[in-house]
């Protein structure tokens, strides 16, 4: 018995010291690889970023720190080399620096996995907790590269060299789908009520959640015919070339800004509502937002709806 019970306490003591010397890094792939959605092949939405971050913790040189070592000098080193660093991004020809948000978004996700690591007493406290003002992060609230209605007209009235892009970004721009959702959408996907209205009832690739979205009679048309029940509409698009061919289609329309993506038109289809009258409560809820102040950075982009509200003063003097 006593045999036993010595076997189980090296056991225990091998797995106890294996565990509190975890690496940082290895720590890090923990992390996401527990938070990673059942069935996913891929790591989607902060699980990815989480990776990146690991990639950034790689290139400052973390590969021997021990979780339990972390300290508050160690999280200024790194904020150090994160203002320094390039974007990871392989599709970037030209690489640059981190933008301040990015940098924001990576020491977010350290501080949530070092919360981790006080929970788990690998820490007795976070370290994020102690820096001084000036390694502090914030979040710059830019405006989102979008389209104005009179350049989605354009769009509209222009070819496209493959028209099942044109059709897909322009589905995009007038329901706020993602190009994955976009992608992988399905006539069995679209509901019909009332025997007037069509809507998509679809669960969303990136946060799992059911979204109902109502089409416009616009939205339809941008459908190709499909006969089949489960084939998908836009199946027959190669994610290689739609960067490509999206840049000479707007070219062709004589739009020049920069930069200008497949999301763009999620971007496009939130500013557009808004400035057209859509309360934010209604349009965070159709992008499918957990939190409404995800939808207010697109809110900063309808300075004519304020300079509008602001102009209703003149009629005092009328």
């Amino acid at each position: 018995m006593k045999k036993i019970e010595s076997i189980l306490k090296s056991i225990k003591n091998i797995f106890y010291n294996s565990h509190t010397n975890i690496t940082l890094i290895d720590f890090v792939k923990q992390y996401a690889e527990e938070r990673r959605r059942p069935g996913e092949k891929r790591y989607q939405g902060r699980c990815g970023s989480v990776l990146t971050l690991v990639k950034h913790l790689e290139n400052f040189g973390a590969h021997k720190m021990k979780t339990k070592n972390v300290d508050t000098e160690f999280c200024k080193q790194f904020i150090d080399y994160l203002r320094q660093a390039q974007d990871l991004h392989h599709h970037m020809k030209n690489k640059k620096r981190l933008a301040d948000n990015t940098i924001h978004l990576k020491c977010t996700i350290l501080k949530a996995i070092l919360r981790e690591a006080v929970r788990q007493r690998l820490l007795s406290e976070n370290p994020m907790d102690y820096l001084p003002s000036c390694y502090r992060t914030r979040t710059n609230r830019t405006e989102k590269p979008h389209l104005s209605m009179e350049e989605l007209k354009k769009m509209m009235q222009t070819e496209c060299p493959i028209p099942l892009l044109k059709e897909a970004f322009l589905f995009s721009c007038l329901t706020g789908l993602r190009k994955s959702d976009v992608l992988e959408l399905k006539p069995s996907d679209l509901r019909q009520e009332d025997d007037q209205h069509y809507y998509i009832y679809k669960k969303i690739k990136k946060t799992q959640q059911w979204l109902t979205i109502p089409l416009s009679n616009l939205a339809l048309d941008c459908l190709p015919s499909s006969t089949a029940k489960e084939s998908k509409y836009f199946a027959s698009l190669s994610s290689a070339r739609l960067a490509l061919m999206l840049r000479r289609w707007m070219n062709e329309a004589h739009i020049t800004q920069q930069p200008i993506n497949f999301h763009t038109a999620r971007h496009t289809f939130a500013t557009l509502e808004l400035n057209m009258g859509a309360d934010i409560y209604t349009v965070s809820q159709l992008l499918g937002h957990h939190n409404i102040a995800t939808t207010q950075i697109y809110s900063q982009a309808t300075n004519s709806k304020k300079a509008y509200a602001v102009s209703l003063q003149n009629k005092l003097t009328a």
